[in-house]
């Protein structure tokens, strides 16, 4: 509690305005439910599971607290709506659905811009051990973490627990490859929903319908709703932070010609000249330059439509 008789506390769920605060008092740990003060509205501020909140009584028998102060946001993510994200578990089956690499690298992209720590999950590899192999090879090379999941093997507790710490992690990634199954084994409860991918559009259906933040060892974990499509421009990202999804990249600009070297090719390009040493894989060097190229000339489109 802090001087001011606020207590301190976590958002882990809020649904219809309200929200469910994790707070530790006399008694020990508990969840509370929460309204929030109605100037937070009026500024269009919108709370988060993640959030770090100050609480207080509000006198209403049916909702005892209300939130008074928020603190500081080190992130925050729209898809899914998340704060304070310390690790995205980025969660893509090898088949059934196809995995999408360039959503997935689009991930990694807003995990660099964010500073959030990416952890790539490959599942169904009873169905793929070869392509299971391929990726992990991949973006092992990379630099990035990676685990290979099935249901006889899965990814265990100890395991992503002892990555995540005390931060807060959450799954991602498209629906019907597998998160909620995950989540729910390693929490050792029916947590999330599940379902099967359709049958006839070979993709997952929508099944996650909010974030809840879950108590996970000295941290939380949570899954999130499946999707299928992002855009990085909408995301105010620019194509200077593309390689931030890129490691291996990173690792070989430095050595460019030119500070401001894109690496889509220019003359004494380091990062290009990797590339034509098979340094950096084929597949990602193209969706690096298409992501770069994107946001590039949108970047223009836009400037040009303001001028307008």
């Amino acid at each position: 509690m802090n001087q001011d008789g606020r207590i301190e506390g976590i958002i882990t769920k809020g649904v219809g305005g309200l929200y469910t605060v994790r707070i530790s008092d006399d008694s020990g740990v508990k969840k509370v439910y929460c309204s929030v003060r109605g100037i937070f509205r009026q500024k269009d501020f919108v709370p988060q599971a993640g959030d770090t909140v100050y609480i207080e009584e509000s006198g209403d028998v049916d909702v005892p607290y209300v939130i008074s102060a928020f603190g500081e946001r080190r992130n925050s993510l729209m898809r899914p709506p998340l704060a304070n994200v310390d690790y995205l578990l980025l969660t893509f089956s090898v088949i059934e659905p196809v995995p999408d690499l360039k959503l997935l690298d689009k991930m990694l992209i807003i995990s660099g811009v964010l500073g959030i720590k990416p952890v790539i999950i490959f599942t169904k590899s009873d169905l793929g051990q070869a392509e299971a192999e391929t990726l992990s090879g991949i973006y092992k090379a990379a630099g990035f973490d990676v685990m290979i999941s099935s249901p006889e093997n899965p990814v265990f507790k100890e395991t992503l627990m002892a990555l995540t710490g005390s931060g807060i992690a959450a799954f991602a990634g498209p629906s019907g490859v597998g998160k909620s199954s995950l989540c729910n084994r390693i929490l050792g409860t029916r947590a999330m929903e599940t379902n099967e991918i359709s049958v006839k559009l070979k993709r997952g259906r929508h099944t996650t319908r909010h974030c809840e933040l879950h108590d996970f060892g000295d941290g939380f974990i949570t899954d999130t709703p499946g999707f299928t499509s992002l855009s990085l421009f909408e995301l105010g990202i620019s194509h200077k932070d593309v390689c931030k999804g890129y490691p291996e990249i990173m690792k070989h600009a430095s050595d460019c010609r030119y500070d401001d070297c894109g690496h889509v090719g220019e003359d004494g390009c380091a990062v290009d000249e990797a590339f034509q040493k098979c340094m950096i894989d084929e597949g990602r060097m193209q969706r690096y330059r298409e992501f770069y190229k994107e946001l590039y000339d949108n970047r223009n489109n836009y400037k040009r439509r303001k001028r307008k």
